[in-house]
């Protein structure tokens, strides 16, 4: 059985499951390189198709997102225009929030009329059978199938897809299994939209730099704009789902908010990110709480799992053993949930879960040859480029790496990433300079396996999340005195832990470099330039590399010497 997955929202992308096996997944931002790219993703199909070796005729199924059911209920769209008219805000602004709610409504309703994603004809061209399945369903299947609990609970949470903004679902593996939906919030009750809203009243773009909101809110411990922002979201423990306010200053997309301008105006960045990010903490919190044991494994997936400190304070509670987020939590996984929920039903049976991410194409040593003889740079081809680059670091030079199949998600997790060593706090000022980049947040560490343990607190609530960087853990004193530079200010780091088995090149290159230094990690932060997508092939590589003015270049297997730090 061979299912084609397609995304096509923002970082749209193509999966392919081979009974039940993900064999390929790639997104189409990497290919045309425009980031967060939104749309039918050709490349990414051939991609894959490609990377498995099969022909679109041996294709059984087209999985995609889209699914809608009968119109969207109404009622929700009414109560908040009844809470914008008993509230204070000024007529205009209340006219403004009631032309929002309108158009939302007509815009779900067109949707649901139409009964098929935006890009469905384009999919109908493949001329293959296709299913199509409802947005949280394609995120909660993410989670449940990638997370390999047997019974668990599925959290999914982001801005909106058709018309819901979260589910609660619960997954069994045994037996005919599946998931069962159990809760459901519209999209106007949105987390997503209530961290958006913070993001731009805050100067940065929704839905592109909460990561930046999520930085900053480490640097106020006590935020005086907390009352404020915690009156904008809740939950309705009767429904289990979350209630957004509108009144309140809660997102409008289109619109400016002026409460919530006003909030932003009276306070510092770092005040209202840190409410902000409390508030999302509480709420969400609150809400896993009140699931009680029947909570204890916890699959996550949706934008909002993006937030690596929120996924921290799950993992933290007393009813969680250990929590799953899908590394790919956004709307570029749904491609592989889509494929995956396809599977089960045409089989029965439930789909693997992936061991790794490394599911796009590897680096050819004959073309980057080719490449590197036509470019003029220094080169030299070298046996055991792992422990080479393992020395390098030592020594404290900088080390871009493009070597093995690309990444599937937003993490560089050693493949397509630039190393350096953490024990110099000041690489998070000079590297960003280099890249472009304007981050709040310190560069996020890998670290031998072996060696976690004695560095970060909780991992085993974490489970495989660790292994791709999609949680932070509290430092050991031992990581804050070795680590300082993958160290917040909250003392907390987002690791990937490397074991052999998963990641052994770049297991390589840690133990080489801890042979050589004691130390057991190392900084791994992205290839690529500021606001574009991780590198892909080689010819991207040797781009970033020369804008960046780095030192040094690992490719296969060749060793490349630019800039010296």
């Amino acid at each position: 059985m061979i299912i084609l997955g397609i995304g096509f929202l923002s970082e749209a992308s193509a999966a392919l499951v081979r009974d039940g096996k993900l064999i390929a997944a790639v997104s189409e931002e990497r290919l045309n390189r425009r980031k967060l790219w939104y749309g039918f993703p050709e490349a990414a199909i051939a991609e894959v198709l490609d990377l498995a070796g099969v022909s679109l005729d041996e294709v059984d199924c087209v999985a995609t997102h889209g699914l809608t059911g009968p119109l969207p209920d109404p009622e929700p769209f009414e109560r908040k225009k009844s809470e914008i008219a008993h509230s204070k805000l000024d007529d205009a602004t209340k006219k403004r929030m009631n032309e929002f709610l309108d158009h939302r409504y007509a815009h779900e309703a067109h949707v649901f009329g139409q009964r098929t994603p935006n890009y469905l004809h384009q999919i109908e061209s493949l001329r293959r059978p296709v299913k199509v399945y409802a947005h949280h369903h394609a995120h909660a299947a993410s989670a449940f199938y990638g997370s390999g609990f047997d019974d668990c609970l599925v959290l999914t949470a982001d801005g909106w897809g058709e018309d819901g903004s979260h589910t609660l679902y619960k997954g069994k593996r045994r037996g005919a299994g599946g998931l069962e939906r159990l809760a459901f919030s519209p999209t106007i009750d949105s987390l997503g939209y209530f961290y958006g809203s913070i993001t731009k009243a805050l100067g940065f773009t929704p839905h592109r730099h909460e990561g930046k909101v999520l930085g900053l809110a480490a640097f106020c411990q006590d935020p005086k704009s907390y009352p404020e922002i915690r009156s904008m979201i809740d939950i309705d423990r009767e429904r289990k789902c979350f209630v957004g306010r509108m009144d309140r200053g809660l997102y409008v997309p289109h619109y400016d908010n002026m409460p919530l301008l006003k909030i932003a105006r009276e306070h510092s960045r770092e005040d209202v990110a840190a409410a902000a990010q409390r508030t999302l903490e509480e709420v969400v919190c609150s809400y896993v709480t009140d699931l009680g044991p029947a909570a204890r494994k916890l699959a996550l997936a949706g934008g909002i799992f993006a937030n690596v400190k929120l996924n921290e304070r799950l993992a933290e509670l007393d009813n969680v053993e250990e929590i799953y987020v899908f590394p790919n939590m956004g709307d570029g996984g749904l491609s592989v949930g889509a494929a995956w929920l396809a599977h089960h039903e045409l089989t029965g049976k439930a789909p693997e879960p992936a061991p790794d991410m490394y599911l796009g194409r590897g680096i050819d040593d004959d073309g980057v040859g080719e490449l590197l003889s036509e470019s003029g740079l220094k080169y030299r081809q070298v046996n055991d480029i792992t422990a080479q680059v393992g020395q390098l670091l030592a020594r404290g030079e900088v080390v871009a790496r493009c070597t093995g199949r690309m990444e599937f998600g937003p993490r560089a997790l050693g493949h397509r990433s630039i190393m350096y060593k953490a024990s110099d706090p000041s690489v998070n000022d000079w590297l960003n300079k280099r890249l472009q980049r304007s981050e709040f947040m310190p560069f996020a560490p890998a670290t031998l396996a072996d060696a976690a343990l004695d560095c970060y607190i909780g991992l085993a609530a974490g489970g495989a999340s660790s292994r791709f960087m999609t949680t932070t853990f509290p430092c050991t004193e031992k990581m804050r005195r070795e680590a300082p530079a993958a160290v917040h200010v909250d003392n907390t780091a987002r690791p990937q832990v490397v074991d052999a088995e998963h990641a052994p090149d770049f297991h390589a290159i840690l133990s080489a470099y801890r042979a050589e230094t004691g130390l057991s990690s190392l900084i791994n932060t992205s290839f690529n330039m500021h606001e574009e997508p991780i590198v892909c092939n080689a010819e991207d590589a040797v781009r970033a590399f020369l804008d960046g003015g780095l030192p040094y270049l690992a490719i296969g297997n060749f060793l490349v010497e630019g800039t010296k730090s």
